[in-house]
C-alpha cells in the first residue's frame, strides 16, 4: 500500500510543481472555469476528455526495471516477473472517478437488483449475492466561458465501502514475437498477470517523470516526450489522491504503479525456459472509461529470461480454461504451451483452437526445443431431452403453479436467474402474464480428492487478521468443503479472491466453537495466485510451525503459500475437491403463468359493493363500501408491475356502510394493482395509478 511518506512527498512535490510551472498554467480554466481552457478540435465547446496510455519507458527503466524471480527459493515471488506501470494523462482533460453521486450514495448490483445506498454504510446483499459497484467517471465540458460536467457509468466493479477498485485497470502478458504479426497483443502468450486499481492519483507531473508522457508509447523507444509546457489545459484536475470517494490524474500528470505493491506481476509457468520474450502491458483493456484515444492504452518492452529452465528438455502441455467436456455438440478452447510455432493434429497453426468431441495433439517449438504433447480427449456427452411443461392460468394477484416433467429440473426468469428447482415451481402473485423457462440438467460426477495441512497440528494460535492462502488451479475444481478450527461460534464470511482481486466466490457461515468442516462449493477456474481467505475478526486456527509448503495434487492444485510467506498456514484445512464433474443441460423450455382478471359471481355481487378513490391518487387511498352483509376481517395489499409488495394491511369490514383511508402511501410513480381479500371468500382487484407530488 502505498505509504503516508509517499503521499506527503507528492503533496510537497505537486505544490512546487504548481509554483514552479504557474508561468504557463491558464488561471482560468479549471474545473469551474472553462473561460481559458482549449478544446482539443478548436472549437468553443467541447467534452474535455482525458488520454490514458501505459509508459514503455518506465515499465523498462523505473526501479531499474522489471524483477525476474526463479521459480523456487522466492517464497510468494516463486516464478514471478515484478514490474512497473505509469499511467499519464496526456489528454485536454481530467481523468476523474467518483464511487458515489453528489449527495453520497453509491450504486450498488446484487446480481440483476441495482440499490442506493450512502456511501458511509457498508453494504450487503439481501438476496446473497456478491455486491458489485458502479462507479461514475466525471466528463467535464466546456460550454464558451462556463465548465459543466455530466457522468459516465462503468459496468459493476468489486464493492468496497473503504476503497474504490477498478477490475482489471492493468492487463500484463509475457509473450512469445511470432514473426509476421505486427501487433505484440497478438503474440503467444506464456504468462499473464492483471492489477486492480485501488488508488488513481496525481503521482507526478510530465516534466518530474521525464520520459513517461510521450504522444505515443505504444512502440518501445519511440514517441515524443511530452512536458508541461506541451499541455494547453496542464494541471486540469483536483490534485487527486487515494481517497475512497474521489480519484484520478490530472492533465499533464501521471500516476505510477511500481513493482513492490501487491498484484504488480506475471506468473511464470514452470516449464519456461530463459530465452528473449516481451512483457505487453494494457491499461482500461476492456474500455470501462471515454478517453480521447481508445487505442493507445498498450505498450511492449523486450526482456530477457535468465532465471528459469535452460533449453533442452521441452515439455508442451494442452490446456483449457474449461473442462475438456462438451454438452452435445459445443465446443471448448484449448491452448499450447507458447511457442514460436504451432502445429494441431487438426491443421491449426495458432496457439489457440476451439475444439468439439474428439482427439487432439500439437507440436510446439519455443526456448526449451520442440516437443509434442500428450494426446488430449474432448469427451462428449448428450444432453437430456427438453422438459415438457404445463402453463398455469390464475387471477390477478394470485400464485401460480407451474410443472414439468423431468428428473432433475431448474427454473428460471425471464432474465435466466434461476428461481426455483424440481417439478413444481410456484410463481410470486402475477399481475401481468409472466414467462419462465425450465431446464433439466445432467450431472456428472467427478473424482475427489484432498490437499493441504490436515489439520491444525503444530505450532500455531487463533488470529483474527486479514492474511490468506495463495494457490495455483492447473484446472478447474469444486472446492467442496474445508476444514476449520474456531474459537468460538459464530458467523464468519470465506472468500475467494482471483490474483487481480475481484471477489469470485463468498460464503457466509455459522460455525460452532472448535473443530468443523464447512461445505463451500466454490468453483474454481484454471489461474494462478488464487487466494482463500476469511473476514477480519474471525478468530480462526493458524499455525506458525509444522507448515510444508506446497501442498499439491500433480496437475491440479498447489497451495504454494500465504499471504505472510511460508513460515504461515492460515485456516483452511484438508480441502475437499472435486475434479472432472460437468454439467450438461436440455434447451430451456418456456412455461407461462397468464393472468386474468377474475369474474366470479362472489366478484360482480360483492365487488361492486366497494369503491376504492381517488385514482389516479397522489398518495391518499380511501375504501368504501356499502350494503355489505358480514362483520369480516380483510387484507389489502398492494404490488407493483414486477409483482412486489409494496402494502400488506389487515383491516375490518364492517356490516352495512363503512370507510377506511389510507394516508401519504409511499410509492413512486407507476401503475400497482390493490388487492382486497375478505375472509378469504373473494378478491376485489383495482389498477391504481399513482402519481406523488
Amino acid at each position: 500500500m502505498k505509504t503516508m511518506l509517499i503521499r506527503t512527498f507528492i503533496l510537497i512535490l505537486v505544490l512546487f510543481s504548481l509554483v514552479l510551472f504557474s508561468n504557463i498554467v491558464f488561471s482560468q480554466c479549471t474545473l469551474t472555469n472553462a473561460t481559458s481552457c482549449i478544446c482539443q478540435n478548436g472549437s468553443d465547446t467541447c467534452d474535455l476528455l482525458p488520454d490514458i496510455s501505459i509508459s514503455w519507458d518506465a515499465l523498462f527503466n523505473y526501479q531499474s526495471g522489471p524483477t525476474e524471480y526463479s521459480q523456487s527459493g522466492n517464497g510468494a515471488n516463486n516464478g514471478r516477473l515484478r514490474l512497473t506501470g505509469a499511467t499519464p494523462n496526456t489528454g485536454f482533460g481530467p481523468f476523474a472517478v467518483f464511487s458515489s453521486d453528489t449527495s453520497g450514495m453509491k450504486t450498488i448490483v446484487c446480481g440483476t437488483d441495482t440499490f442506493y445506498t450512502s456511501a458511509t454504510v457498508s453494504f450487503t446483499c439481501p438476496n446473497g449475492a456478491i455486491p458489485k459497484q458502479i462507479l461514475r467517471q466525471r466528463i467535464y465540458r466546456k460550454e464558451g466561458n462556463t465548465m459543466t460536467w455530466y457522468e459516465h457509468f462503468t459496468p459493476p466493479m468489486t464493492y468496497s465501502n473503504s476503497s474504490m477498485y477498478v477490475d482489471e485497470w492493468g492487463v500484463f502478458t509475457l509473450r512469445i514475437m511470432m514473426p509476421g504479426l505486427l501487433d505484440p497483443r497478438n503474440w503467444p502468450i506464456v504468462g499473464s498477470g492483471s492489477k486492480r486499481a485501488f488508488c488513481l492519483m496525481d503521482y507526478g507531473t510530465c516534466t518530474f517523470y521525464n520520459g513517461m508522457c510521450r504522444d505515443d508509447n505504444t512502440i518501445y523507444q519511440q514517441g515524443t516526450v511530452l512536458l508541461n509546457g506541451d499541455f494547453p489545459n496542464w494541471g486540469l484536475g483536483n490534485s487527486y489522491g487515494c481517497s475512497p470517494s474521489e480519484q484520478g490524474i490530472s492533465s499533464g500528470y501521471t500516476d505510477i504503479y511500481s513493482e513492490n505493491l501487491d498484484g504488480m506481476w506475471i506468473s511464470i509457468p514452470p516449464e519456461t525456459c530463459n530465452g528473449d520474450y516481451w512483457i505487453v502491458y494494457e491499461v482500461d483493456p476492456h474500455d470501462y472509461f471515454k478517453e480521447e484515444n481508445e487505442n493507445n492504452n498498450w505498450t511492449a518492452i523486450p526482456i530477457t529470461l535468465t532465471q528459469q529452465n535452460t533449453p533442452g528438455n521441452p515439455e508442451v502441455k494442452i490446456y483449457s480454461n474449461a473442462m475438456p467436456t462438451v454438452c452435445g455438440n459445443d465446443s471448448v478452447e484449448l491452448f499450447a504451451t507458447a511457442g514460436f510455432s504451432f502445429a494441431w493434429s487438426t491443421g491449426a497453426t495458432t496457439q489457440k483452437i476451439m475444439a468439439g468431441p474428439g482427439y487432439y495433439q500439437v507440436t510446439v517449438s519455443n526456448h526449451c526445443g520442440t516437443a509434442v504433447s500428450d494426446s488430449l480427449q474432448v469427451v462428449q456427452i448428450i444432453p437430456p431431452a427438453d422438459p415438457v411443461g404445463v402453463n398455469d392460468t390464475v387471477c390477478i394477484g394470485s400464485t401460480a403453479t407451474l410443472s414439468a416433467i423431468g428428473s432433475n429440473l431448474f427454473w428460471y426468469d425471464s432474465n435466466m436467474q434461476q428461481v426455483g428447482s424440481g417439478n413444481l415451481f410456484t410463481t410470486p402473485p402475477i399481475f401481468n402474464n409472466q414467462d419462465y423457462f425450465v431446464q433439466e440438467e445432467q450431472v456428472t460426477n467427478g473424482i475427489l480428492n484432498t490437499v493441504g495441512k490436515a489439520d491444525s497440528s503444530g505450532g500455531g494460535g487463533y488470529f483474527s487478521g486479514s492474511q490468506y492462502l495463495i494457490f495455483d488451479a492447473y484446472q478447474p475444481f469444486l472446492l467442496k468443503s474445508v476444514k476449520v478450527y474456531a474459537q468460538n461460534a459464530g458467523m464468519r464470511l470465506i472468500t475467494l479472491i482471483s490474483f487481480a482481486g475481484t471477489t469470485l466466490s463468498t460464503a457466509v457461515v455459522n460455525l460452532p466453537a472448535g473443530e468443523s468442516t464447512v461445505s463451500l462449493n466454490f468453483n474454481v477456474p484454471k489461474a494462478n495466485d488464487l487466494q482463500l481467505s476469511h473476514n477480519s475478526g474471525a478468530n480462526l486456527w493458524r499455525n506458525n510451525s509444522g507448515v510444508n509448503y506446497p501442498y499439491t495434487i500433480s496437475d491440479t492444485v498447489s497451495i504454494k503459500t500465504s499471504s505472510a510467506g511460508d513460515g504461515f498456514y492460515y485456516s483452511f484445512y484438508d480441502w475437499e475437491i472435486e475434479t472432472g464433474r460437468f454439467s450438461c443441460v436440455s434447451n430451456p423450455v418456456m412455461i407461462s403463468a397468464i393472468a386474468e382478471l377474475c369474474s366470479g359471481i362472489d366478484y360482480i355481487v360483492l365487488g361492486q359493493q366497494f369503491t376504492i378513490f381517488p385514482n389516479p391518487s397522489e398518495g391518499d387511498l380511501l375504501i368504501h363500501w356499502t350494503g355489505y352483509p358480514f362483520n369480516d376481517r380483510a387484507l389489502v395489499t398492494l404490488h407493483d408491475l414486477a409483482g412486489r409488495l409494496i402494502l400488506n394491511k389487515e383491516i375490518m369490514v364492517y356490516e352495512g356502510e363503512g370507510l377506511y383511508e389510507f394516508n401519504s402511501i409511499d410509492v413512486e410513480s407507476g401503475v400497482y394493482y390493490l388487492q382486497l381479500n375478505v375472509n378469504d371468500r373473494f378478491i376485489v382487484n383495482r389498477k391504481i395509478i399513482f402519481s406523488p407530488r
